[in-house]
């Protein structure tokens, strides 16, 4: 599942939801005559109680599924009846399984050619907040043996995008599942844990003229009455949150046969816009086959365009769901960045067929196998279909993201214990894909390539169809490598934190000798550890003079490595191709030495030297005015993925370094480094020739940084005139130029333009229109009319999964952070109730906004209270309150040089 994932101000990350509380089952008692004629009162069985791991029970396993549904989108319930071919491990007046929210009509085990009745009741899970846990209380005492279990039920659509919904689109109404992480309870009751892969027979029947699709192919419909019932093939075995369908009055349309049939499903009238996805899909799935050397898995691809959807992305087998602002691109004016997220997204479902699907992991503990795993091999085949789009420099940059959150006190390890609901949700998060992926990349640069790909065949031969730990591919990857790979791999997995070499270099007549010594990383003010975690490092240096690079391993202890015969080098950059999962410090002369030399590096290791620069600031390891010196040695830098992280750094900077007094210097500081680019790049690609993708994307960069952070009066006003023409005519504006114009013109501009922006985004004829227009109502300077376009979220204009392109980008400008913030705490209660259950969640990284301790404090206080009833929100409160606090402590320590900097004659 591909989620959307905090930046380091605030992201609107949506995830599951609520449910409410019905009373807890009560035991009952019987009575009982003793020999001497008195009755005694005695306690009846009760049912084992609720696990302090989070899981069931163990009072029957699942070995097969039978799924009957009627699912009518116009109404408000559903309704169905499960058969669960089960093992009863041993005699039981109880089955323990899991639902949500469902009413159960009847409940009946068939043993024996035998129907024992059962009473059903409900109870909260260890952990939870709401009852999930369906207990089945029998008549009578079931044998050990196999059982069919049959229920009856009925149950709402949900509220919150989760478990089987409903959303309208065009007077049309239309069902749709999202089952990951634990929200297959909600359609059916079920064993809804990963470790439960069996086979599923599934039927819907809905409204006549109503499409339904699932997993598996279809074999029949057959119309009765005003009804239509569809019968799909038996799937393969896979877990319950795998299990998808969807009805409505779809478009069906044909993609290529091989390697498998593809289909682009969407809502009706919107078919036209999917062939750049159905293209991608043809060419990512048949790469992926051929790196695993095992073709794809299933019988048919249906890719789904969901019009209302909380993730980015769902891997179901047979039925990946996307949001539709990812799926359905106009090839006419689809942005360079909307066609590469796109084949990112669709690279990182189709690798899970594989990762997860083919191959599962047996608890939420092991989540990185699946979403590492993805996140890591979306980037290497998206390199071998689409080469131009940068993909494996693009996730070098994501590596040095989630490092930041990482070296949080609060940060969870890759490998943490998950014991509830919310645990598991929380396990989504840049930790486990970015995190994981870094480890992947890091082990595959140090065993090779091949090796890694010979362990990665060999883990998936192995437990094809079957589920799998952690344990059983760093197996594989040892015996592939002959090297002690679980070693390594498991003080990266089970151990938050970053490492920090420091790399000292001395010379003598004989040579070279470098010196690496390890601690954890951690930014100004951050919190360290009485017994700070220690990594075995495989790292890779590059030495001036020196041919290839000088690999070693960085341990607990200092280590040593000699160069003999070697002159003495300018530079070192510790961490060759930045395949490593580390931080690095030089001494301030090897620093500056480094910084005049980049030239000489290529782009990965440019990157590698930019955001460890950065990174020494805000450890206190380098002064702000020398990093801000420094950067002007990279005016003439020309690589995008080089120059968006200086960039990137430049806004850090506006955030947390410079006051009011200090704005007027900083801004001409960033036009002096941007604003000669900005002239080369223009407004526009040439109209003669092809621009790469690159430049495309690095001209947005460039222009909304001399928008936003140098406040260029004429940047603004061309970005004013162009949005003026787009709002007349989307189509008459290119639509990369359209994506910097658009939110950039409404910084200046008043309620007129409010209003035609919302205008805007109801006749939207493409779903990246509609999201440009709603990404553009956040960016007004004037508090008043910001206020009156973040008020449009707690209206129906306005849908759940849209929210974020409101408050998200309204967080990260300086100018508006404040008001939104403020409007977030006013607004609470109101946005609590749009967003229903722990989709709310995604509120509590607004504290991440934030820069002073004080503002911090205050925080904490509203917003803790509030995150008690959410499910799965605390980390990320932690985590927001930790990244304002550190906010707070660089500006304490740092901010008054950054003053002086940009106050003092320049």
């Amino acid at each position: 599942m591909r989620r959307p994932f905090a930046s380091s101000i605030v992201v609107l990350a949506l995830a599951a939801c609520g449910a409410e509380s019905p009373a807890p089952p009560v035991a009952p008692t019987t009575s009982t005559t003793t020999g001497a004629g008195i009755t005694a009162s005695v306690a009846a069985p009760t049912p084992p109680p609720t696990r302090e791991d989070g899981r069931l029970p163990v009072t029957a396993t699942p070995q097969r599924y039978s799924l009957a549904l009627a699912i009518d989108p116009t109404q408000p319930r559903f309704s169905g009846n499960v058969k669960i071919l089960a093992t009863i491990p041993a005699p039981t007046m109880f089955i323990v399984l899991h639902a949500r929210d469902v009413r159960v009509g009847s409940a009946v085990a068939i043993v024996g050619g035998r129907a024992i009745k059962a009473t059903p009741s409900m109870r909260v899970a260890h952990g939870g907040l709401v009852p999930e846990e369906l207990v089945l209380t029998f008549a009578e005492t079931l044998p050990a043996g196999p059982a069919r279990i049959e229920i009856a039920f009925d149950a709402p659509f949900g509220d919150a995008l989760a478990g089987l919904y409903r959303t309208k689109e065009a007077d049309r109404w239309y069902a749709f599942t999202q089952f990951e992480a634990t929200d297959a309870r909600r359609a059916f009751p079920c064993f809804d844990e990963p470790g439960f892969k069996t086979a599923y027979d599934v039927s819907i029947t809905a409204p006549k003229g109503m499409i339904a699709i699932a997993n598996a192919p279809e074999t029949f419909h057959k119309d009765q009455g005003n009804m239509t019932t569809f019968g799909f093939a038996t799937t393969r075995p896979m877990p319950s949150y795998l299990v998808a369908f969807a009805v409505g009055d779809f478009d069906v349309r044909a993609g290529a046969s091989t390697p498998v049939p593809i289909r682009l499903v969407s809502t009706k009238g919107r078919s036209g816009l999917g062939q750049l996805g159905l293209d991608a899909t043809a060419g990512l799935v048949a790469k992926l086959g051929e790196y695993f050397d095992v073709r794809y898995p299933y019988e048919k691809l249906d890719i789904v365009a969901v019009p209302d959807f909380a993730a980015g992305a769902m891997e179901n087998p047979g039925l990946i769901t996307f949001r539709d602002e990812l799926l359905l691109l106009d090839p006419a004016t689809a942005t360079t960045g909307a066609k590469r997220a796109q084949a990112e997204v669709i690279a990182h479902e189709l690798a899970h067929q594989w990762f997860g699907n083919l191959v599962t992991m047996q608890w939420w503990d092991d989540l990185w196998l699946n979403e590492g795993f993805a996140t890591w091999m979306e980037a290497k085949v998206v390199d071998q279909w689409r080469p131009s789009f940068g993909a494996r420099l693009e996730r070098v940059q994501g590596t040095q993201g989630v490092m930041d959150t990482d070296a949080l006190h609060s940060a969870r390890a890759v490998r943490e214990p998950v014991r509830s609901t919310g645990e598991a949700m929380e396990a989504f998060d840049g930790i486990t894909y970015q995190k994981g992926a870094a480890v992947l990349a890091m082990i595959e640069q140090w065993i090779g390539e091949a090796t890694f790909q010979k362990g990665v065949r060999d883990y998936v031969r192995a437990n094809a169809w079957k589920n799998a730990k952690a344990e059983d591919l760093l197996r594989a990857l040892d015996l592939a490598s002959n090297k002690d790979v679980t070693k390594v791999a498991g003080a990266f997995l089970d151990h938050p934190g970053v490492p920090n070499v420091a790399v000292a270099t001395a010379c003598d007549k004989k040579g070279v000798t470098i010196t690496l010594k390890q601690s954890p990383w951690h930014p100004l003010g951050g919190a360290t550890d009485a017994t700070p975690a220690t990594w075995s490092v495989p790292m890779c240096m590059l030495v001036e003079g020196t041919k290839g690079p000088v690999c070693t391993t960085s341990g607990a202890e200092p280590a040593t490595k000699e160069l003999l015969g070697a002159k003495c080098p300018a530079w070192v950059h510790a961490n060759a191709g930045q395949t490593g999962y580390f931080r690095f410090v030089l001494d301030a002369t090897q620093t500056r030495a480094l910084a005049k030399s980049a030239a000489q590096l290529d782009v990965a290791n440019r990157i590698g030297l930019v955001s460890n620069l950065w990174a020494q600031v805000r450890s206190g390891e380098l002064a702000p005015d020398a990093y801000l010196d420094t950067l002007a040695s990279f005016d003439r830098e020309t690589e995008r993925v080089v120059i968006e992280p200086l960039v990137w750094s430049l806004y850090g900077i506006e955030q947390g370094l410079v006051d009011d007094a200090a704005l007027p210097g900083f801004r001409a500081y960033v036009a002096a480094r941007l604003g000669a680019r900005k002239q080369m790049l223009g407004w526009e690609a040439p109209k003669h020739g092809k621009e790469s993708d690159d430049r495309s994307l690095l001209r947005r960069t460039v222009i909304m940084a001399m928008g936003d952070l140098a406040s260029d009066d004429a940047t603004l006003k061309e970005a004013d005139t162009i949005a003026r023409a787009w709002l007349k005519d989307p189509a008459s504006v290119n639509g990369d130029t359209a994506q910097i114009a658009v939110p950039l013109a409404s910084r200046r501009a008043g309620k007129d333009r409010l209003e035609a922006l919302r205008a805007a985004a109801t006749s939207a004829k493409t779903p990246q229109d509609r999201t440009r227009a709603l990404n553009a109502m956040s960016g007004f300077d004037d508090p008043e009319v910001l206020k009156a376009a973040l008020a449009l979220v707690l209206t129906d204009e306005v849908r759940v999964s849209e929210i974020r392109h409101v408050l998200w980008p309204a967080f990260g400008r300086r100018a508006s952070r404040q008001v939104v913030y403020a409007w977030v705490r006013a607004n609470f209660d109101a946005l609590r109730a749009k967003l229903a259950g722990p989709l709310a969640r995604g509120l509590m990284y607004s504290p991440g906004a934030l820069c002073s301790q004080k503002e911090r404090d205050d925080a904490q206080t509203f917003f803790a209270a509030r995150s008690k009833d959410i499910e799965g929100s605390k980390r990320i409160l932690d985590e927001a309150l930790e990244t304002a606090q550190l906010c707070a402590a660089l500006r304490d320590g740092r901010g008054a040089a950054v003053t002086a900097y940009f106050t003092k004659k320049r």
